[in-house]
């Protein structure tokens, strides 16, 4: 095997043949304080997690499950109505073997999570130097985003170690010449897709990469891992065909240009706090915004700031008046700002030197070689960061901001070099103690903000947008109304739960007659009565074991959910309710009716 440079590789610096040097004392002092603030950001106030419909019918498929049901044959519905696969769902089961508790289970996400920090530092260590490693793995740490989708029972919050996995086994392949980690490049490349669809926006780096750089394959693994994806993607194909194949009609009508009629800078709804998709103009906005704390809007809705509130709803809410997050903020975003433009600059120098090793092959005319592995790695970065953009654009989509997660670990991998580059160049004591000065103030600013974001949350219970009520609230209104609604209620949550997971599992339940006349129901933000959302009954059903031998409510009686972070209702009609026996929790209230 030919010598390969394993150490500061897009800086021009001496190769080093054979293994990493070994990590110093010093280093992993580092890399252990690292984890541990990351580990603090992402285990404090577990209260606060969130958890509405897709997270209950989550763990709901999952622990059906584990209870001995029937395999999953599909997981959730996607935001462009399609069907994804059931992987995250697989992924969830040796969590729920463990407890459905949503506590828990967001425990064992973080660490997981920690897990993608681990393996970013690894891969920037190994391959680009270690001030790399420990720069990429500490902004990881800390980045406001990272944390959020690390703890709530979703598919988005596994898509990061499943990212950091796929870089790690694209960069063996190509720079070390391993050529069995093909079997990695292409099973955790298909994984990723079938977790969540954005994934194909990685599926295309991979190949373009792949015949970019032409590395030497093995191809019996890369079929071995084709057909091990393969095997984790047959129930879906069953569930397709027993659907009729009606959600690649549905990706059909997807693909090429979705239609919105959306006011030009509308972000989210005016009415109900929700996020809405931005066109393929704009997708650059979310790329950069999910480096760190970009677009908060999305999970606060209204809260975030005034300008998204035209009609001053969150400030009027039931209760009295509210400040936005950006006037509750210490320090503000602007640094955070300054962070996304300085991975532009970064991106663009790396891009810029990694055209500049393109040689045309003397050869074969109109075919390119990279010979160099600087210039292979940075190609790697860069078809990384543009692929998702390229895909979703050309495809027409409209996107969400949860969707570009999926370019992780390249955004802390990308300023990582820099900072190896530029402590390099920096011969200077004070001028390298300026540098990590700076870089210690980045990353405080960004534990200042998340912190600051938690306070909010805690604030109101929540957020009056896609974050809902936290989860604390709900787990205290579905014990007390299982300690008092007896196992009527109990039977109506199990109900629910089966006729929403009805269509995931490949089989249609004859329970809708059961809730012709729930205990149980919702109001919406037009004061009519629904189903409750899946998160309610999930946690009833979780609780059941306190149910009393009898209920202490009466049969006439009917429980009324009315959630201030999902309805937006009038002073009027507050009032109306007010003369209702009820209590709450928090933003949630519980009112007792007759029927």
């Amino acid at each position: 095997m030919p010598a390969v440079r394993t150490t500061n590789p897009i800086m021009n610096a001496s190769p080093v043949s054979g293994p990493s040097a070994p990590v110093s004392a010093r280093e992993w002092l580092c890399l252990a304080l690292i984890l541990a603030v990351g580990a603090w950001l992402r285990f404090m106030r577990l209260d606060l997690i969130e958890f509405k419909g897709d997270e209950a019918l989550a763990a709901w498929l999952a622990l059906q499950f584990v209870k001995g049901g029937s395999l999953p044959l599909a997981g959730l519905m996607s935001s462009v109505g399609v069907t994804n696969p059931p992987v995250f769902i697989y992924l969830l089961v040796p969590m729920l073997l463990l407890s459905g508790d949503p506590t828990t289970v967001g425990c064992l996400l973080v660490i997981q999570s920690l897990v993608a920090i681990l393996v970013c530092w690894h891969v920037g260590r190994k391959y680009y130097g270690h001030i790399t490693g420990l720069v990429a793995a500490a902004l990881f740490a800390v980045s406001p985003w990272a944390v959020i989708y690390s703890r709530k029972i979703w598919a988005i919050d596994v898509e990061p170690l499943l990212a950091c996995l796929t870089i790690w086994a694209l960069h063996a392949l190509i720079l070390e010449r391993k050529t069995k980690a093909i079997f990695w490049v292409a099973f955790l490349s298909l994984c990723l897709v079938m977790n969540h669809f954005s994934g194909l926006g990685l599926l295309a780096a991979v190949l373009g990469t792949l015949a970019l750089l032409r590395p030497k394959l093995d191809w019996r693994w890369a079929a071995a891992g084709v057909l091990a994806a393969g095997i984790l993607l047959l129930p879906y194909l069953k569930y397709q065909q027993l659907n009729h194949w009606a959600d690649l009609q549905q990706a059909r009508q997807t693909v090429g240009g979705q239609k919105w009629n959306l006011p030009p800078g509308m972000t989210i709804n005016p009415e109900s706090g929700h996020r809405l998709p931005r066109p393929r103009n704009e997708l650059w906005m979310h790329a950069l915004a999910i480096f760190n704390s970009g677009e908060i809007e999305d999970v606060l809705g209204l809260g975030a700031d005034r300008r998204f509130d035209p009609y001053q709803i969150f400030t009027e809410k039931h209760g009295g008046s509210h400040r936005y997050f950006s006037e509750s903020q210490t320090l503000g975003d602007s640094v955070l700002v300054l962070q996304r433009f300085a991975f532009v600059i970064a991106l663009v120098w790396l891009a810029v030197r990694a055209v500049r090793s393109w040689r045309w092959s003397k050869r074969f005319p109109f075919v390119g070689v990279v010979e160099d592995s600087a210039a292979q790695s940075a190609w790697i970065l860069v078809l990384w960061a543009v692929s998702l953009l390229v895909v979703f654009g050309v495809g027409g989509l409209w996107t969400y901001l949860p969707y570009f997660v999926i370019l992780y670990p390249v955004h802390f991998l990308v300023v990582g070099i820099v900072y190896q580059e530029a402590h390099r160049r920096f011969l200077n004591k004070v001028a390298q103690g300026a540098l990590y000065i700076g870089l210690g103030a980045m990353l405080l600013w960004n534990v200042v903000y998340l912190l600051d974001f938690y306070r909010v949350v805690n604030r109101e219970g929540g957020a009056f947008g896609t974050y809902g009520t936290t989860l604390s609230f709900k787990k205290q209104a579905a014990q007390f109304l299982v300690e008092r609604g007896g196992q009527k209620l109990v039977e109506d949550s199990r109900a629910q739960l089966d006729l929403l997971s009805a269509k995931s599992l490949g089989r249609e339940p004859q329970v809708t007659a059961g809730l012709r006349r729930p205990m149980l129901v919702q109001m919406d933000n037009f004061g009519r009565f629904e189903l409750p959302q899946t998160d309610l009954p999930y946690l009833i059903w979780l609780d059941r074991n306190r149910t009393p031998d009898t209920t202490r409510f009466p049969t006439n009686l009917f429980i009324v959910v009315v959630d201030e972070n999902r309805v937006r209702f009038s002073s009027q009609q507050w009032e109306k309710l007010a003369s209702a026996p009820q209590t709450n929790f928090g933003p949630m209230h519980l009112l007792f009716m007759t029927q």
